[in-house]
């Protein structure tokens, strides 16, 4: 296949441009225009729905007439992070962290691999292998498995040995380790100071367990990290030594290597249109996510080229990790997708049994005082539930109701002295009070959604 590609054609193979199902037609004519000019190698799928996307991606085929193009998504909890409405979203990656059973997380891989196909898919940009190590991250956050470096690994492979055994690409997220920031890498560019045995130790842990285990690709964020490259301003997504020297030759990595989205304002801040594709190429990526301008991009390549930047051996391997990462997920000769029943097939029972079957052995006891739980003797027992943060009785709560007759209570977070004497009143005579939280947040810059009043209600 890479002999019977022009130059043109090999060079296409190296990008992935956006794509989505609910932008009409504009938007329809101009990845046209793009897959046919530029003999793009890949889409990356955004918002729509499954129906409108299967359409587009048999329509998009069929104008990449040599090699079928490479249709990816992000996808970390499911179709349901891209297509909320209308798809299955499983657990956060961090609520998946509490789960002890890791052949969990491979059935997940393996039914999100299963829906992900059925919508024309072959790559989910999942699993995250981030380590959740500084509270204030703004980006990665509910994103990564959790703060231990063992159980993240783990759950990352299992994540991706159940994709990747039943034919979807996984990639490993974001090399090398976006989870110690507290700075968006979309609207600046973070800085990681920690020395190199630090980041061996802790955020490299996952991604090196994962190169070994032999997973299909890497995405590289946009960060600085001076231990690696102590260029200024220098994103990792642009650096020799962190993607060719660590990546390549020190983990002995030969698969897949993409850049994080290249419209990313932690890159385009620092390199100009083109500059930004070529010097991602130079330093050691195979495909270049979303960039800007392509017309830019592969300009500035061929001067690159041109003038011994990049050499043609390195274009050479790019290409054909890329077109063997086709062959072996099967796209060879692209067979148009079924268009009919796909909400029923993606939203199958099955899958819903998986989703809360994941949930139930999420739920953690924190600790079990006295062992007051279970509860015993609930048809005497006096039981009352007051939800914190919401006006209006709860899922929970309804759900309480299958146990037992109880008094339920709700309040929002503005509680005042007086709303406390009124509450308590109502509770005096209760033996158990079963407290549930609402209207939260999982992040430290908004207080967790807790408002800092103090009140006696505990």
């Amino acid at each position: 296949m890479y002999r019977v590609l022009s130059f043109d054609e090999r060079l296409g193979q190296l990008f992935m441009i956006r794509a989505h199902s609910d932008k009409g037609t504009d938007h329809v004519a101009a990845v046209e225009q793009m897959i046919l000019k530029y003999h793009v190698g890949g889409l990356c799928f955004f918002q729509g729905t499954p129906e409108e996307q299967v359409k587009l991606i048999n329509r998009y085929q069929k104008l990449s007439a040599r090699i079928p193009m490479m249709i990816g998504i992000d996808g970390e909890w499911g179709l349901g992070m891209r297509m909320k409405n209308t798809t299955i979203s499983f657990p956060r990656q961090l609520t998946l962290g509490a789960i002890q059973d890791n052949k969990l997380i491979y059935e997940m891989g393996k039914e999100i691999a299963y829906e992900m196909r059925r919508v024309g898919v072959h790559i989910n940009f999942a699993p995250v292998a981030d380590i959740n190590n500084n509270a204030s991250n703004p980006v990665i956050n509910t994103r990564s498995f959790g703060e231990d470096r063992y159980n993240v690994a783990a759950k990352s492979y299992m994540y991706m040995k159940g994709m990747e055994d039943h034919g979807v690409m996984a990639c490993a997220k974001h090399f090398p380790g976006h989870g110690d920031t507290d700075v968006d890498s979309h609207l600046e560019l973070p800085i990681i100071k920690h020395s190199r045995s630090r980041l061996d130790s802790i955020e490299l842990y996952p991604f090196k367990v994962l190169a070994e285990q032999g997973i299909s690709s890497f995405m590289v964020a946009h960060l600085s990290v001076p231990a690696f490259d102590k260029r200024e301003n220098r994103p990792t997504s642009l650096s020799y030594p962190t993607i060719t020297e660590l990546l390549r030759q020190e983990f002995a990595y030969d698969g897949l290597i993409f850049t994080d989205a290249l419209e990313m304002k932690g890159v385009t801040k620092y390199f100009a249109n083109g500059l930004t594709e070529a010097e991602a190429l130079q330093a050691g990526n195979d495909i270049l996510l979303l960039p800007e301008n392509i017309e830019a991009a592969i300009r500035e390549i061929k001067n690159y080229l041109q003038n011994g930047k990049i050499s043609e051996v390195q274009l050479e391997a790019s290409v054909k990790r890329v077109l063997r990462a086709k062959y072996r997920f099967g796209l060879t000769t692209f067979q148009p997708i079924k268009e009919k029943n796909i909400l029923q097939d993606i939203n199958a029972p099955r899958a819903l049994a998986v989703k809360q079957s994941l949930y139930e052995h999420a739920l953690t006891l924190v600790r079990n005082r006295n062992e007051v739980l279970p509860f015993r003797d609930l048809e005497t027992l006096k039981v009352a539930s007051i939800s914190l943060g919401t006006e209006r009785e709860t899922p929970f709560q309804q759900r309480l109701n299958t146990y037992a007759a109880m008094l339920h209570l709700q309040t929002d977070k503005n509680v005042t002295e007086a709303d406390v004497r009124q509450l308590m009143q109502k509770l005096n005579d209760k033996e158990v009070v079963i407290v549930s939280l609402h209207d939260l947040s999982s992040y430290e810059s908004r207080g967790y959604g807790i408002n800092g009043k103090r009140n006696s209600i505990s």
